[in-house]
């Protein structure tokens, strides 16, 4: 699978995810509705929010104020050694394509390592954390349905910027902002 055709399955991913259930919460997004974006829209480099995560990089390139609140869209760097803390998404499904290097993904109760070319599915409710366990930069793509979760970018930069990444007290303001999110970090990067 080749990036243009990945670009294309994630914009098609919101179309073709189950409804939410009556008892799930509602959908993240940008002005209450759940439709696709019904304009085309073009996003410029230069024009992609970029931030600084904390041995990583999220530049976002589609929004909810692009999609109506139905999907987002980044582009992701991960330093070596870099890993996200375990934690679930009660609302939202991610997709990733890796680009180049190989991201490192929890799913499953074990570590799967992607090289560039695979793709993870990983829908909403289920335990997951990524990494970069190589010793060079991993570059990916990052979707997500509904839209919303691109926003805990630009919060995790505005933690890292105070905090050393993933000490105790970055940890235990992270754990709060997973929740503005419909998320839950559920403890430390799986060992390995």
């Amino acid at each position: 699978m080749n990036r243009r055709e990945f670009v294309r399955l994630a914009a098609a991913a919101p179309l073709t995810a189950a409804a939410p259930k009556q008892h799930e919460a509602p959908r993240m997004s940008a002005n209450d509705s759940d439709t696709p974006a019904t304009k085309p829209f073009v996003v410029m480099p230069e024009t992609a929010r970029t931030y600084d995560i904390g041995h990583g990089e999220a530049r976002i390139l589609v929004g909810a104020e692009q999609t109506s609140g139905a999907w987002w869209l980044a582009s992701l760097m991960s330093e070596p050694g870099r890993k996200t803390s375990l934690h679930v998404h009660y609302i939202a499904d991610e997709q990733f394509y890796v680009l180049e290097g190989t991201l490192s993904v929890w799913i499953e109760d074990r570590w799967q390592e992607l090289p560039a070319g695979s793709v993870a599915a990983v829908p909403r409710g289920v335990h997951h954390a990524l990494g970069n366990r190589s010793s060079k930069n991993v570059r990916f793509l990052a979707s997500g349905n509904p839209a919303g979760f691109e926003r805990y970018f630009a919060d995790i930069e505005e933690i890292a910027r105070r905090l050393p990444y993933a000490s105790p007290e970055f940890l235990a303001e992270l754990r709060k902002i997973y929740r503005k999110y419909e998320s839950e970090l559920l403890g430390p990067p799986p060992e390995g």
